[in-house]
């Protein structure tokens, strides 16, 4: 095996989530390998932008809870409001990801 060969062939456990060595095996078993329906390295940068993300949104939350005395009522409850939809889609993404 050259060395193209074998950085193909890392590439492609890696997608995996597999050493080289127990890709291997599989392949030789037979094991019908499922293409990953998302890059790893990409889900990698999806779920650190995602914990940047959450880290702001519960200094926000934090903040506004700190602050209540600054806003009309209707303000306040319009800005919860609006975090909490931030907070349910951040969330959901985490729950796709992890899938």
């Amino acid at each position: 095996m050259n060395e193209a060969e074998y950085e193909k062939l890392s590439y492609l456990a890696e997608q995996q989530g597999m050493s080289v060595p127990n890709f291997v095996k599989s392949k030789a078993k037979g094991t019908r390998m499922r293409n990953p329906k998302i890059e790893i390295e990409g889900a990698k940068e999806i779920a650190r932008q995602l914990r940047y993300y959450n880290s702001n949104l519960n200094q926000l939350v934090k903040w506004i809870n700190t602050n209540k005395a600054l806003y009309e009522p209707n303000e306040l409850k319009a800005m919860e409001q609006q975090l909490s939809g931030i907070q349910e889609g951040v969330k959901g993404l985490w729950e796709q990801l992890s899938r």
